[in-house]
């Protein structure tokens, strides 16, 4: 029987791994918990092992692990990025390596969903003016949501949940990625905006959904923010580093515009950064990922891959090498 070696103890198991998806896993495969083990016992399995299982802390498959387990053939990762531990070596030899990249993107795009609907309403502005200045008032200065243009930048796995969403509600939607293809965007009805500087004037509403990688640091930056239109909305659920955050910060303390971060460079913003007080930026702490119970959907994903590749079908959500390159 092939055998299944998890990387967390099982104290770890019911943040990560649903017990009825570790029940079907079971089922097809000897398991054994790696995290379990003292050091003999650990090296025993990992001689044993075809099929790694695991989460955030995955170990690097270097050339010394890959000696230690020289059957394996697929780890199947219950997170998104493989890029801290996937190898040229690994890929050298053999090893599948799949991601649930694709199930952590599902909060994500429903934060960044959520953000732009309520943004298109001001409605975080208007709470602020309430509990100021306890005046039951209700401007008419916000776009709304209905035929409201707004941006996406970037259109992998994220950016395509949001489409989809939008699409639903009423919502223009035009993209900036260079790399996406056409009848893609056609089929998430969408338009393509090959100008970043045109995308910022057109739209009320723009949201940053590209991988970070080094070239797309600093991707946005003066002439970015300088041409957004009066009172619109940005929004990065992405990386800090893809933006020049001096540049957003003089942008908005012109009270032009407004900036919902989920993410900065550092994180968190040093101590005495601007975005800690400006009243028209808006923080949380890297919270639109999968957080609490929602880890566990990505724990299933890789279940769901493990029981494809023990079945001889190939895995949904593997990840080439060639990949690496251009992903998040």
């Amino acid at each position: 029987m092939p055998l299944v070696a998890i990387t967390h103890p099982t104290t770890d198991h019911p943040r990560f791994f649903p017990a009825e998806d570790l029940a079907r896993l079971r089922a097809a495969a000897e398991v054994a918990v790696l995290g379990d083990l003292d050091a003999a016992a650990r090296a025993a399995v990992l001689a044993r092992a075809d099929y790694l299982l695991g989460s955030w802390g995955m170990p690097k498959l270097d050339a010394a692990f890959l000696a230690a387990a020289p059957r394996l053939r697929a780890v199947c990762y219950a997170a998104g990025s493989v890029k801290g531990f996937a190898t040229p070596e690994s890929y050298a030899r053999g090893v599948t390596i799949t991601t649930a990249m694709f199930a952590n993107a599902i909060p994500v795009a429903e934060v960044t969903v959520a953000l732009i609907t309520l943004a298109n309403k001001h409605w975080f502005q208007a709470q602020a003016e309430l509990r100021q200045t306890k005046r039951w008032e209700r401007k008419a200065t916000h776009p709304g949501n209905y035929r409201t243009e707004v941006g996406l930048i970037g259109f992998g796995a994220i950016g395509r949940l949001v489409a989809q969403r939008l699409r639903m509600m009423d919502l223009r939607v035009q993209v900036f990625d260079p790399f996406a293809k056409d009848a893609d965007l056609a089929a998430h009805g969408c338009t393509r905006q090959p100008d970043l500087l045109q995308l910022a004037r057109a739209c009320d509403v723009v949201s940053l959904h590209a991988p970070n990688i080094p070239q797309t640091r600093h991707m946005l930056a003066a002439p970015f923010f300088q041409a957004m239109r009066d009172g619109a909305c940005f929004i990065n659920t992405a990386r800090g580093a893809l933006v020049h955050e001096p540049s957003l910060i003089a942008e908005l303390l012109t009270g032009r515009i407004t900036a919902h971060l989920d993410v900065t460079d550092p994180e968190p913003p040093v101590q005495d950064s601007p975005f800690w007080t400006l009243p028209n930026c808006f923080l949380t702490p890297h919270l639109a990922g999968s957080t609490c119970g929602e880890i566990r959907r990505m724990g299933t994903m890789a279940i769901d891959e493990c029981l494809r590749l023990l079945a001889g079908t190939p895995a949904q959500y593997a990840v080439a090498e060639s990949q690496l390159a251009t992903m998040a």
